[in-house]
């Protein structure tokens, strides 16, 4: 096996519309870290793969598909073979432009901007010669940092564990969590370490936006951490997995920190196992096989009581703002949902794609999926280690379980970011049986 690496910087300018929550000033004040993109290229020799993870909240597909097309035309990495997934981080850039409107030309230029520099060093990382590498895989599970965010009261309704509540009135979960920290290694013939691909199930949302800052949240102090132990050539690259109903709050500790201190901590804690995980990973063994499918998946239909009450929203909340630090708010669904009302289409295109080895696999997912549709898709995979890697190729949304639509909370409000039919999860776990693993 053969690889290159590269890393690009694409933290954007004062004044770019931030996404991840929903403000009445939603323009970035500052920089507290970098957001970049970063890259692995494997070549068996017969084909190239190109891995893109991207320190934004997420990329809508015609953005993948610009993307994918310019890299191709431009290099011998055919369009198929190249899979871009975003970290998720809701203390970047709104590149998915779904709670705002009039922002659209600042994030094309944004975006088209980021292009070109991302495509001027894949173009020169594909000019030099692929070093011979040997890939590593490993996996260790973690219990204490990630949550299921659907609580469960004694009276059996649900609340978000980011919305009030008594702790006494909470019995558990909807659903568990996705303990697996799986990694893919990438040494030289030097048996350095040069890059490193990291997949843990946890949303990014820990800062959504504080001060106005951008920030990668934890994936930050992951980062860095990694970098002074295997050196600052090291490029990591982090996926998230199924984190639709994920997050980093523990509903037992209400003085859990919202801020920078906690992705620190988060971030510190998640190098530590990642490094412990390297360390006792094993080589990567057996041909390459990879799949690239496109996927239509059925949007649902917009119900008329929605649109009734869509309206009855933007007439009683006419003169109020905007503004919610956790989740989103009212006048903002009516505005999506009257929006979604005209719409034409009644499927949503993506790309689902696979990569397989002896013992080292991953699936993409198109947006954020509920943990159970990545535990059900690895359950389906004969390799050791299958890593679920989550808004790849575009931003579909949220993918709930069909019974959280008679539960409520905050996925499965009808709007941009959730906007499939109740079946789509089994749908999407189906297909990628079939076409993708090929049960």
């Amino acid at each position: 096996m053969k690889a290159i690496l590269g890393s690009v910087k694409i933290t954007p300018t004062i004044g770019t519309p931030m996404g991840g929550n929903v403000r009445k000033d939603n323009k970035v004040r500052g920089v507290h870290d970098d957001l970049y993109c970063n890259i692995i290229i494997l070549n068996d020799g017969s084909k190239k793969i190109c891995l893109m993870g991207y320190d934004v909240v997420g990329l809508k597909y015609d953005t993948c598909t610009s993307m994918k097309k310019v890299i191709s035309t431009n290099t011998d990495i055919l369009f198929e073979n190249i899979i871009m997934f975003t970290t998720h981080t809701h203390s970047g850039p709104d590149t998915c432009m779904r709670m705002y409107h009039g922002i659209e030309k600042v994030i094309d230029t944004y975006l088209d901007e980021i292009e070109k520099k991302i495509l001027q060093v894949i173009i020169k990382l594909n000019q030099q010669v692929y070093q011979l590498v040997t890939l590593t895989t490993g996996k260790t599970l973690v219990h204490d940092l990630s949550f299921n965010r659907r609580l469960i009261r004694k009276n059996g309704d649900v609340v978000m564990n980011f919305e009030k509540f008594s702790i006494d009135d909470i019995v558990g979960t909807t659903g568990p969590i996705d303990p697996e920290l799986i990694t893919l290694g990438v040494w030289n013939e030097s048996k350095e370490l040069i890059g490193v691909l990291v997949n843990f199930t946890l949303h990014p949302a820990i800062l959504v936006g504080l001060d106005w800052l951008i920030s990668r949240d934890y994936i930050d102090s992951l980062d860095k951490r990694l970098k002074k132990h295997y050196g600052e050539k090291l490029v990591m690259l982090f996926a998230n997995g199924a984190e639709g109903n994920i997050n980093h709050l523990n509903y037992e500790k209400p003085d859990q920190w919202r801020d920078f201190r906690e992705t620190k901590r988060i971030g510190t804690k998640l190098a530590d196992y990642t490094k412990n995980n390297i360390d006792q990973s094993i080589k990567v063994t057996g041909d390459m096989k990879f799949i690239s499918k496109i996927a239509q998946l059925p949007l649902r239909p917009i119900k008329k009581d929605e649109i009734e009450w869509a309206k009855m929203v933007m007439i009683r909340d006419k003169d109020k703002e905007e503004d919610m630090f956790d989740g989103i708010p009212d006048k903002t669904y009516a505005k999506m949902v009257l929006a979604m009302e005209k719409r034409t289409e009644t499927t949503y295109e993506t790309v689902i794609q696979g990569l397989f080895m002896d013992n080292f696999a991953f699936v993409t997912f198109p947006g954020e999926v509920y943990v159970e549709f990545g535990l059900a898709v690895k359950q389906a995979t004969t390799q050791e280690n299958t890593m679920i890697i989550g808004l790849a190729n575009s931003q579909s949304g949220y993918i709930p379980k069909e019974e959280a639509f008679s539960q409520g909370g905050y996925e499965v409000r009808t709007a941009w970011s959730s906007q499939l039919i109740y079946k789509a999860g089994d749908f999407l776990v189906e297909y990628i049986k079939k076409e993708i693993i090929g049960e």
